[in-house]
């Protein structure tokens, strides 16, 4: 069966051959990048190059995202309505990350104790945490698991009017194997989809920009080998037919290249919601390391 192509209300689609526009009201919930790239993949828009028009006011989460979203989907090539300022803003906060860009340090935040809802995805969080490499190969046995890490960005000073980027925290964040900095993006009950995938990328950038404070704070007794990519984890009972397809229709996961920056994993569990706890065995459904060319 065939899922359906719809798209949210608030985004607005005009495609003209080799350029597409987007626009989005300021109080869109919804991610007009990862949607128009959806969109291009409806339209059989492959192998070509395309140009997206973002229309709208531009956070600097989705600034940082577009832009390197450019390395993950290598075809589409993000612009906006102010001659690419969303570039300029992007690349001086990169350029000035652990300066006048900053984020939390150990010695004021020691992210222990996170705590359990009595909520079923907070549960699996809290068994995930406590024994990923039962249910991820990629991880030992001593793997350090930190629940609830913010991914905050601010200006000069840790403050609420200072934070540039969106308030986010990330489910889990770990090392692998290969010592790469792995956040972790956790869902139960119904799928994972295309603006969760959105949030995931938004993840693995602040962990790109600030991977060594990162490492330096919070897993300093962990590194041992360390390489420079970041792997994004996506772990879900389901993900949603536009991201992986279905049957033998592909998702918009056929269109993402290996890059220099991010490894992208999907891993499928299954959850006991009698006994509230991970069941059988965890499938890798998609890993760019492995699929893609």
């Amino acid at each position: 069966m065939a899922y359906r192509i719809v798209y949210p209300a608030s985004l607005n689609f005009d495609f003209d051959r080799s350029a597409l526009r987007v626009c989005f009201p300021a109080d869109t919930k919804y991610n007009p990048d990862l949607w128009a790239v959806k969109y291009l993949f409806d339209q059989n828009i492959r192998n070509k190059t395309v140009k997206v028009c973002v229309d709208g006011k531009i956070s600097s989460t989705l600034a940082l995202r577009m832009l390197f979203l450019r390395h993950i989907f290598p075809h589409v090539i993000f612009h906006d309505t102010e001659n690419d300022r969303f570039v300029a803003t992007a690349k001086d906060i990169i350029k000035n990350i652990g300066m006048q860009y900053v984020t939390y340090d150990s010695s004021d935040y020691s992210l222990d104790r996170r705590g359990t809802k009595n909520k079923l995805e907070s549960l699996i969080e809290k068994e995930l945490t406590e024994n990923i490499s039962a249910h991820i190969n990629d991880f030992p046995k001593s793997a350090k698991v930190i629940r609830q890490f913010p991914a905050n960005i601010f200006k000069d000073r840790i403050s609420k009017n200072s934070r540039v980027t969106d308030k986010l925290w990330i489910d889990m964040v770990s090392l692998n194997y290969d010592g790469e900095l792995s956040p972790i993006e956790l869902k139960v009950g119904g799928n994972i989809p295309l603006d969760l995938f959105a949030q995931g990328l938004d993840y693995g950038i602040y962990c790109h920009l600030f991977k060594k404070h990162i490492k330096g704070n919070w897993f300093k007794e962990c590194v041992t080998s360390v390489k420079d990519k970041i792997t994004i984890y996506y772990i879900g009972e389901e993900f949603h037919p536009a991201l992986v397809g279905r049957g033998k229709e592909k998702g918009i996961i056929s269109l993402i290249r290996k890059n220099e920056f991010f490894n992208i994993v999907f891993v499928k569990i299954c959850v006991d919601k009698k006994k509230r706890r991970i069941t059988g065995k965890s499938e890798v459904i998609f890993d760019t390391r492995k699929q893609c060319k």
